[in-house]
């Protein structure tokens, strides 16, 4: 059963308070933790740790699309960065295409606004964000990996986490990485308030609150 503190769920960072709140709230934090708020008086940790569960799901999702996000530049790939960049990720894109039986990849470069890369499944196309430029080779594998995944499994569920796990064991450690943008030359500026941080409905979710928040999208 979950505590107050620090917990770790799946594998997943999750921090449980007691707070002056009316109800049962999750709250995804642009590092990735899982912000569990309990109110003071009349919850339980088990009806808590049930709650989180029951949005699991939506936990694992929010935390993808956001460790996924771009943050914007404001200066310019240089021609050199984006020779070298288009190399690597044909290199990249050859090897585990070949390697997880992917034939056929198609995939380009340019400039997006929030997203490292996205991949059209039926004409089984990537693409990729031309400031993976100033990113880690490792990094820019994860994003291979992860773009070329989505050619077996388009969510982000249950069955994409474990293939994941199969293709890439450290992928939670690199996606981490990404997330907290805690690599060691980023040569773009890191906002102060992050891109990555959605409005309340997109992060919050309050027990009672989910299918309005189905709605609302």
């Amino acid at each position: 059963m979950i505590h107050i503190g620090e917990n770790l769920i799946e594998g997943v960072p999750v921090k449980v308070e007691r707070k002056r709140v009316r109800r049962i709230s999750i709250r995804i934090g642009t590092d990735g933790i899982v912000n569990l708020s309990v109110p003071k008086w009349g919850s339980t940790l088990r009806t808590a740790e049930s709650f989180l569960r029951s949005k699991w799901k939506w936990v694992e999702k929010t935390r993808s699309e956001m460790a996924l996000r771009a943050p914007e530049n404001t200066t310019q790939v240089t021609s050199e960065e984006k020779a070298d960049l288009l190399i690597l990720l044909d290199a990249l894109t050859s090897k585990w295409a070949e390697k997880l039986n992917e034939g056929g990849v198609l995939w380009n470069v340019r400039k997006m606004t929030s997203l490292w890369g996205s991949c059209h499944v039926r004409k089984r196309h990537i693409t990729y964000n031309l400031e993976l430029a100033r990113v880690p080779e490792e990094l820019v594998e994860y994003i291979v990996v992860h773009e070329i995944t989505h050619l077996k499994e388009s969510s982000h569920g249950p069955r994409f986490c474990s293939l994941m796990d199969e293709r890439l064991p450290d992928w939670r450690r690199r996606r981490r990485i990404l997330n907290k943008r805690s690599f060691d030359k980023p040569s773009f500026p890191i906002p102060v308030t992050p891109e990555v941080a959605p409005p309340p409905a997109a992060t919050r979710l309050h027990q009672g609150d989910f299918w309005d928040i189905l709605e609302s999208k």
